[in-house]
């Protein structure tokens, strides 16, 4: 769809969002609750159904929705969850149906726990979410739309539109807003149109480890049940790592990785060989006999990257949400869930501003960075560890302070596999429904102090009965 120049209604409100992804859509869909109209402009061209597209190639990847994730979306979209139980998306419990590796020969013991989620692919997940914003009354997508730059008011002060060409078509155009998001990505030209205007570069962070990936599907195996997610993550000295998640269809969406730039291969054989180096042989077992549906296929645009708008001067009746202000290394899976906790923000945000827009910007920018806090040391805590093992990389390596807590979350980790309430902390906490304070709480505190110095002997996760806890 071609983005409409008629001149609205001078009554009628305007929101504007750059990018149809998954922060796009979610952004739309709380601009609707606020605005008259919400007009998405996105460059590519949107397929008709879950499939990948050119703007979004991490999709092809194993992407994990985490519990506060599909909550957000749930409470957006009633029946969102069901509509990917329908789709074939299989249940994901934390504590029954993830088989985690948490040291290099000891499994997380399996828990009864209430957290669950749902495994399914990037592409399923956008394509519903594109459905369900698509069928507002008030909300269009334009596809193929590039938008090259940003208009202000006359005191240059306030954004009042953006500058857009149609893909294909040379005459650009101007389009009027009341609001802007950038939901556009890492490849956001916020930190550029913001420099010409005059308003300077944002402070960037940036912690790149080197990590490197590539992912293949696979059939399921008939009669399959032993777990819906294999996870074996890279904790140093051993750079690789691997997981495999169910997803629709009863396809296993596999992906490798390693950091310090140790990328798997992309030809078949290399990329089996690849598996038959972590420190247990889970993952090579699992598919070294499942029939492959697809190429290898690569991904390296991998570094956790944040733009620090909090601390700058912002023209108001903007927001930038998504990877464009915070990208997080996608080996910890949190850029979905992220995006709907920004969303759900950025509504919380506009309706307490009872229709006052111009002090939404600062508001947002600066609750969003702390938001991200939390997620930002999940995401940065193990790649500062191999960063400071290797010379060349990006990012500082961990200080003093940060080498401490480090070490006491590698302890807590560790009680992990005798004591089940820690197991439910963590399963909290990596699902972003309670922050990473929760492991300084006296409770969890005591019982890594205990363990840590008794020292009890390593027990096997097939060993280990299940043990139930509740969520607090």
């Amino acid at each position: 769809m071609t983005p409409s120049t008629t001149p609205t209604p001078a009554t009628s409100t305007h929101a504007i969002v750059i990018g149809g992804s998954i922060a796009g859509l979610l952004a739309a869909r709380v601009l609707s609750d606020h605005f008259d109209t919400v007009t998405i402009l996105e460059r590519d061209r949107l397929p008709d159904g879950p499939q990948g597209r050119a703007g979004a190639p991490q999709g092809k990847h194993a992407h994990n929705l985490l519990v506060r994730g599909l909550r957000i979306m749930e409470a957006l979209f009633p029946g969102f969850e069901q509509a990917l139980a329908d789709e074939g998306a299989p249940v994901m419990n934390y504590g029954s149906d993830v088989r985690v590796l948490v040291t290099p020969t000891q499994w997380l013991p399996r828990i009864e726990t209430t957290y669950a989620s749902r495994a399914a692919s990037r592409p399923m997940v956008e394509w519903l979410l594109r459905e369900r914003v698509m069928a507002l009354p008030n909300v269009e997508i334009c596809e193929r739309v590039v938008v090259d730059g940003l208009l202000l008011d006359a005191n240059k002060t306030r954004v009042t539109g953006v500058k857009v060409s149609q893909r294909g078509v040379k005459a650009p155009s101007e389009l009027a807003a009341d609001f802007v998001v950038d939901a556009s990505g890492r490849r956001t030209r916020t930190p550029v149109w913001l420099e010409e205007l005059g308003f300077g570069k944002p402070e960037v962070s940036i912690v790149d480890s080197g990590v490197g990936y590539a992912t293949r599907l696979y059939r399921k195996p008939a009669g399959f049940d032993d777990w819906t997610v294999l996870y074996m993550p890279p904790k140093w000295p051993n750079p690789r790592g691997g997981a495999v998640f169910e997803v629709e269809n009863d396809y296993w969406l596999v992906s490798q990785g390693g950091y310090l730039r140790d990328y798997p291969p992309t030809d078949p054989d290399g990329f089996l060989n690849f598996a038959s180096t972590f420190p247990q042989p889970d993952l090579y077992n699992a598919i070294k006999d499942a029939e492959p549906l697809s190429d290898v296929v690569s991904y390296r645009n991998t570094r956790n990257i944040r733009y620090h708008y909090q601390r700058m001067t912002l023209p108001t009746h903007y927001a930038v949400v998504g990877d464009a202000v915070c990208g997080f290394n996608p080996v910890y899976g949190q850029g979905m869930s992220s995006a709907a906790m920004a969303a759900e923000l950025l509504g919380e945000v506009i309706a307490h501003s009872h229709g006052d827009l111009a002090g939404v910007t600062a508001t947002f920018q600066k609750k969003l960075a702390e938001l991200h806090e939390d997620i930002w040391l999940l995401a940065t805590m193990e790649d500062l560890v191999f960063i400071s093992q290797k010379e060349g990389m990006e990012g500082k390596g961990p200080s003093r302070i940060e080498r401490m807590a480090q070490m006491y979350i590698g302890r807590s980790i560790g009680t992990m596999l005798y004591d089940p309430y820690i197991a439910q902390v963590f399963v909290e906490i990596m699902n972003l429904t309670k922050p990473t304070r929760a492991l300084f709480h006296p409770r969890v505190m005591a019982s890594v102090l205990w363990h840590s110095l008794t020292n009890p002997p390593a027990k096997r996760a097939a060993a280990a009965p299940t043990q139930a806890v509740s969520p607090s």
